[in-house]
């Protein structure tokens, strides 16, 4: 049932109703309003909209770039991002440096104020994805791909014997010199040099890519007894910071402007609308340039939901709809034809 503009005849038997129902609804025109009914069309209105919109308007779907696309298409790229992980260059893996859950070290985690959740995780919880980059990105699938292939299997076994300072100097000198580094044959060469055996585990990588078994030796690493596997947080890491990635995203539409976000889409098509209140925040200078800007935002987020949570229950606040007035504007015409019938039995009681 529902209060609305309707005469006389429509006012509904309300004999069976509860004493307090008569009382309040009392002098107010009632009609039978059928609420299913009412959101079954409503939802096939938005479906039929939706699906329409969705066929006449819809954003690209490109495909998921993986380590087989780098490796065939951007070798040189493949290489020099798997031999900066090797290195453990904070500049190439996003694992070097970022803190929780990775590592102990929170120096670098996001604080705002007292607020340090990274911190608070760690004491509470532990390092709860310990990953050692050249270990868990790199030694190990090249022990996997080892177990087929004999000559990376000694390479990788002169590089693991090495001290850590010869490692250290193969690999700078490799790196080096990597800005000479050509492709030939599907093979790529570097200028002569003392790298031991580097170019051999950095041409392991490259075929492990190139095979596609990367990512799934990768995410199998530790977790070989289960008969599947959903997590994929070491394949992601693998590029999260290295150019591969970010060379595919900015030649799409050049996502990698500062001025795309969470908003955008590729190309002229709008992306997550929704949430723009929430992207708004990074376009605030002092923000967006801030190292904490993301804990920040949600900082602010948290605070705005919980004031529209609590809303009903602030004072002054939650008398705002009754001194703006504004559903007198939406039944305008109730309280147009009928205010003063409402009115009268409440004047005739007091």
């Amino acid at each position: 049932m529902n209060a609305g503009t309707t005469g006389a005849d429509d006012v509904l038997d309300l004999s069976a109703a509860g004493r307090r129902t008569r009382e309040n609804l009392a002098g107010i025109p009632l009609k039978p309003y059928d609420l299913l009914r009412e959101g079954a069309v409503v939802f096939a209105f938005v479906l039929v909209v939706v699906v329409v919109l969705s066929i006449v308007f819809k954003a690209p779907d490109y495909p998921t770039v993986n380590a087989q696309n780098v490796a065939t298409q951007q070798p040189l790229a493949f290489v020099q991002s798997a031999a900066g992980i090797l290195a453990n260059d904070g500049e190439v893996s996003a694992v070097s440096g970022y803190g929780p859950p990775y590592d102990g070290d929170t120096s670098a985690a996001q604080h705002f104020g007292p607020i340090n959740p990274a911190a608070w995780a760690k004491d509470i919880f532990g390092v709860t994805i310990p990953i050692n980059p050249p270990q868990d990105l790199i030694i190990k699938p090249l022990r996997r791909a080892a177990v087929l292939d004999p000559a990376l299997a000694s390479a990788l076994a002169s590089y693991e014997a090495a001290p850590s300072a010869q490692q250290a100097a193969w690999l700078a000198a490799y790196r080096k010199a990597f800005a000479s580094a050509t492709v030939s044959g599907g093979t790529v060469m570097v200028p002569p040099g003392n790298y031991g055996p580097v170019p051999q585990l950095m041409d392991g990588m490259l075929s492990l890519g190139r095979s596609g078994l990367l990512e799934g030796a990768l995410a199998a690493d530790g977790n070989s007894y289960y008969p599947y596997n959903f997590d994929f947080t070491k394949a992601l890491l693998f590029f999260a910071i290295a150019s591969p990635y970010t060379d595919t995203a900015s030649h799409l539409q050049q996502l990698g402007n500062p001025q795309w976000g969470i908003v955008h889409e590729t190309g002229n098509y709008p992306g997550a609308w929704w949430l723009d209140v929430y992207q708004v925040w990074y376009e605030v200078p002092q923000i967006a340039n801030s190292p904490n800007a993301d804990l920040i935002v949600v900082t602010i987020m948290t605070v705005l939901f919980v004031v529209l949570l609590t809303l009903p229950f602030i004072p002054g606040l939650r008398r705002i709809p009754h001194g703006v007035k504004v559903y007198r504007l939406i039944w305008r015409s109730w309280y147009r034809d009928y205010a003063h019938e409402a009115r009268r039995p409440q004047a005739i009681g007091h």
